[in-house]
């Protein structure tokens, strides 16, 4: 047996079904392995590609997504996904092939310290030494990127470690971590709690407690914006994303008790400060508040006043023709509880979760805390993967429809269909607007138009344009049906004017 042949066999033994990839002489070794062993490859044209699709299947299953690239700038392009893993806690693995263990550092092909690279944003990064290191590196790998907080993994797999005879017996996978039970701790009494909960909900698997402490609590519940959703059904308790750039209710301000739940203390909840305190997924059940219902009532009272100032701001300020809340309107119309929704794009983004967030299920998915976007086809190939049975949507902006648009004719080849919406400006929308408020003019943020349904047709896909919003719905369904990834061109006169609402 070869290390490749040991590293494939492993990969399996831990349930991977897929490798995304783009090709490359640095992983020939590897890809042999994977033809006969039946393990997929899907394949990308673009590495950055292959990448988001690893870190957004880790998002979507709690397990290890796996990408592989071959040498030097390739392994650069790679990392944009291990990036946006890590800032997400998001498990997955890049292996990175390389030239022989003997010319590295001496100006071989591709020469590179990918290990030094990707360890900043990596939970582990480490060199396969040789065939007879395959196991334990695999094995240690995975071990790192499940155990909470969850994260990206790196390896590197130089060719005559993957082509070199396996000489010692493997030992046997190793059993995957379990999160230890802590007690929960004793909370403050507070007249106005706020329950902020994160990704780490989701990647405990523990929604249903997290429903169960807000209903027995009557405490309103919020979700960083771009986690992980943890909210799977409407619940009363939950009021939303929180730290969007068009801002939100004032609860945050006002709350006396701040309890972070599988979420970080970053930009988007202010940091943090005193009022915070720590409550992990797993101490949901035994954790305990007194339940304040008239301030539930009060936060839902105020997230609905929110809605409707925001509603009324966009309302007041749109022109002629087909607006992004056209879209948001659509998109409710089809929406079902098993729909995914993949939401790529700054403006786009910021409409959807301030009018159709009434809840925020897990096979939902959006960037991340990055902030990226380009992420979004390739995540949509990942869902089709996850989901084979569901419907897959997409709701991209244009800019970002366009980092990775050569991935239509990888999914329409590879039979990954879905369906794209592309809220079309000419614009980064949010940016655009941004510079508008603040210097009275755009900056290097205006498009050119693009005729993305026909853009489609030639990457083999299924391209349509609409002109009224009453088609949209109708187009969403009918490439629903269509069997094969189909755009949805949606030119918008709004959309990069989104309401900024102060709380």
């Amino acid at each position: 047996m070869t290390g490749a042949e040991l590293f494939v066999e492993r990969l399996q033994a831990l349930g991977v079904e897929w490798i995304a990839t783009l090709c490359g002489h640095g992983l020939d070794p590897l890809f042999d392995a994977c033809r006969r062993a039946g393990l997929r490859l899907v394949d990308t044209r673009n590495e950055q590609a292959a990448s988001y699709m690893a870190d957004a299947w880790g998002k979507l299953t709690r397990r290890p997504g796996v990408a592989a690239s071959s040498s030097g700038v390739a392994h650069v392009n790679a990392l944009a996904g291990l990036v946006n893993a890590f800032f997400d806690g998001t498990p997955m693995l890049l292996v990175t092939g390389s030239a022989e263990l003997a010319t590295m550092g001496r100006g071989h092909f591709q020469d590179l310290d990918q290990v030094a690279l990707a360890a900043p944003v990596s939970k582990l990064a480490r060199l396969i030494g040789g065939p007879d290191s395959v196991a334990e590196a695999v094995d240690e790998a995975f071990a790192a990127a499940i155990a909470p907080r969850p994260g990206p993994v790196h390896l590197t797999f130089p060719m005559d470690a993957q082509r070199g005879a396996v000489t010692i017996d493997p030992p046997p996978p190793r059993p995957a971590p379990q999160p230890s039970a802590a007690p929960a701790p004793k909370l403050p009494d507070a007249e106005r709690p706020l329950l902020i909960a994160g990704s780490g909900v989701f990647h405990a698997g523990r929604q249903e407690a997290l429903a169960r402490f807000c209903r027995q609590c009557a405490v309103p519940v919020v979700v960083p914006i771009w986690d992980r959703g943890p909210i799977d059904r409407p619940i009363p308790e939950f009021l939303g994303v929180i730290g969007a750039a068009s801002g939100g209710p004032r609860l945050l301000a006002d709350a006396d008790l701040v309890l972070l739940c599988g979420a970080q203390p970053d930009y988007r909840v202010g940091y943090g400060d005193p009022r915070f305190r720590s409550l992990a997924p797993e101490q949901l059940d035994s954790a305990r508040l007194r339940p304040r219902p008239e301030w539930l009532a009060e936060a839902r009272r105020r997230r609905d006043q929110f809605q409707r100032d925001f509603l009324s701001a966009a309302q007041a300020s749109r022109r002629a023709g087909l607006h992004a809340l056209d879209i948001v309107a659509a998109l409710r119309e089809v929406l079902t509880d098993d729909l995914a929704l993949l939401i790529d794009g700054g403006s786009i983004g910021q409409w959807i979760h301030q009018l159709l967030c009434d809840r925020y299920p897990g096979h939902w998915l959006t960037c991340g805390a990055s902030g990226v976007v380009g992420w979004g086809l390739p995540g949509a190939m990942a869902a089709r993967l996850r989901y084979p049975d569901r419907p897959v949507i997409l709701v991209s902006g244009d800019g970002a429809l366009t980092f990775t648009i050569a991935e239509l004719e990888s999914a329409a080849r590879q039979r990954l269909p879905f369906v794209v919406v592309v809220a079309d400006d000419q614009a980064w929308g949010i940016t655009r607007a941004g510079h508008q408020r603040q210097f009275g003019q755009p900056m290097a943020s205006d498009l050119g138009p693009i005729d993305f349904a026909g853009l489609a047709e030639s990457l083999g896909a299924r391209g349509g344009r609409v002109q009224q919003a009453d088609q949209i719905a109708a187009a969403i369904r009918d490439g629903l049906g269509a069997g094969c990834p189909t755009v949805i061109h949606v030119p918008i006169q709004g959309g990069n004017d989104v309401p900024v609402i102060p709380t």
